[in-house]
């Protein structure tokens, strides 16, 4: 807002009025246009959605995509509460809805306490642990799936992937932020009393600089610098960060072309604690590849502490892809 240089006080005070009164308005007005005009998109039924998220690669076209899960009754199961099993068994319906005026691909995960599971899908002979499909564009899909989950069993995570099949090489960030989204459904399973070892790692390093970004790929200590594509084998930095005024656990998780591989000194998952405003920096290498491949991180907070009272621990951060190239 422009600034009145006047030489009286009265005339002073009657114009801060009148721009207070200026702002007031304007900002009503704009309040009231995204209210109507923005993409927020609120579900009318929530007995078929759990969750909703607008997705394009331009974010100002508004489609959406809803996911969630279901019974074999058909009842809606919220994201973040606690899902049965028969027989160490579990059974549901992924329900998807893909409004949007496009094609396109998925992939669709399973983790028991984030692992990989394989898992069967109906109709499909074969045992798969990671399942492709493609929606035609306003259409709807309902997957029944079946895995096994192990007796120490805490948390049951599904992922949705975007165009899993898609490579990335240019450096569009609109388009990388667009694929790096995952899609996920947490849920707590059997309350078992069993723990497994989940002891933390040291980070290399604790920074606190502002960019508290919760994943990210780095080459570097001091900035956030995205990758896109690298060679097999790269030394890099994985930085976890944290941007709220209380401390955050995290299981992170590392995906080549879709399948689980370590995360750094042969872990599978990696747990780590963030102080606010603070992240973590772990050094580790690119995988060795046989040809071109995608490779992205998933963070999870607060592992196994799932709650539909909690928004965050039903979610799930993903970095940048990266495409990995081989070195020959």
């Amino acid at each position: 807002m422009p600034i009145a240089y006047l030489f009286y006080l009265g005339e002073e005070l009657i114009m801060r009025k009148y721009y207070k009164t200026v702002l007031i308005i304007i900002l009503g007005l704009i309040g009231t246009y995204y209210l109507f005009n923005s993409n927020v998109y609120f579900p009318s039924n929530k007995e078929s959605i759990t969750s909703i998220t607008t997705d394009s690669e331009d974010r100002g076209i508004g489609n959406t995509v809803a996911y969630g899960i279901k019974n074999l009754e058909g009842e809606h199961i919220d994201n973040g509460t606690a899902l049965s099993s028969k027989n160490n068994k579990v059974s549901v319906v992924v329900s998807i809805d893909h409004n949007m005026d496009e094609d396109r691909k998925y992939a669709l995960l399973i983790f028991d306490n984030y692992k990989q599971k394989t898992f069967i899908v109906e109709n499909k002979e074969q045992v798969v642990n990671k399942h492709f499909f493609e929606m035609k564009s306003n259409s709807s899909i309902n997957i029944k799936v079946s895995t096994s989950i192990d007796s120490n069993s805490r948390e049951l995570t599904f992922l949705l992937v975007k165009k899993p099949e898609y490579n990335l090489r240019e450096k569009d960030l609109n388009r990388a932020a667009v694929l790096g989204e995952v899609l996920s459904m947490r849920f707590s399973i059997n309350d078992s009393d069993i723990m497994e070892e989940n002891s933390e790692v040291r980070p290399d390093a604790i920074i606190r600089d502002g960019l508290y970004e919760n994943l990210f790929v780095t080459n570097s200590k001091k900035k956030l610098q995205s990758i896109i594509t690298e060679k097999e084998g790269k030394k890099l930095i994985l930085s976890a960060g944290n941007d709220s005024n209380a401390e955050i656990r995290y299981a992170i998780i590392a995906l080549k072309d879709w399948e689980q591989d370590t995360v750094i000194d042969n872990k599978i998952v990696l747990y780590t604690t963030v102080a606010p405003e603070t992240r973590h920096l772990f050094h580790f290498n690119l995988p060795n590849v046989k040809t071109e491949s995608n490779f992205q991180f998933i963070a999870f907070p607060f592992p196994y502490d799932v709650s539909d009272n909690n928004y965050e621990s039903q979610q799930a951060f993903g970095s940048f892809r990266i495409v990995i190239q081989n070195d020959e």
